[in-house]
């Protein structure tokens, strides 16, 4: 299994790869800095997941992901962000990513969305 993660900052960069080598030592994490190395990247390669933040340069998440969406690209996107007032949750939902983590990223919530994604299970 790969994961492909989109953030643009270096320190969450490290601390996202660190959590899911930690919880998943056997997938492969793939690493760009903004939405638009992201659509490339999954223009050629298969991912298993997709791990995005939402205010990256030169494309953010919610333009990521409806690119991704109107290609058709059968990949599940899931926000990571600091964005963490009620009602955002919702709108990431609605704008359609599958999923959510907010930042500073708890392990227990990350190992969640890892659970559910990458062993196909119903957890919520």
């Amino acid at each position: 299994m790969r994961i492909l993660i989109a953030e643009d900052d270096e320190y969450n960069q490290m601390v996202v790869e660190a959590m899911i080598e930690l919880l998943y030592p056997d997938v492969a994490v793939e690493m760009v800095s903004n939405g638009a190395e992201a659509l490339e990247k999954l223009k050629t390669e298969t991912f298993g997941l997709l791990l995005s933040d939402v205010d990256m340069p030169l494309m953010n998440g919610y333009e990521l992901v409806s690119e991704v969406k109107n290609m058709g690209l059968n990949v599940p996107i899931v926000c990571v962000t600091a964005f963490a007032i009620s009602g955002d949750r919702e709108k990431l939902l609605m704008h359609g990513f599958d999923g959510y983590i907010s930042k500073p990223i708890d392990m227990d919530d990350m190992k969640t969305v890892l659970d559910k994604y990458l062993l196909g299970g119903n957890v919520e």
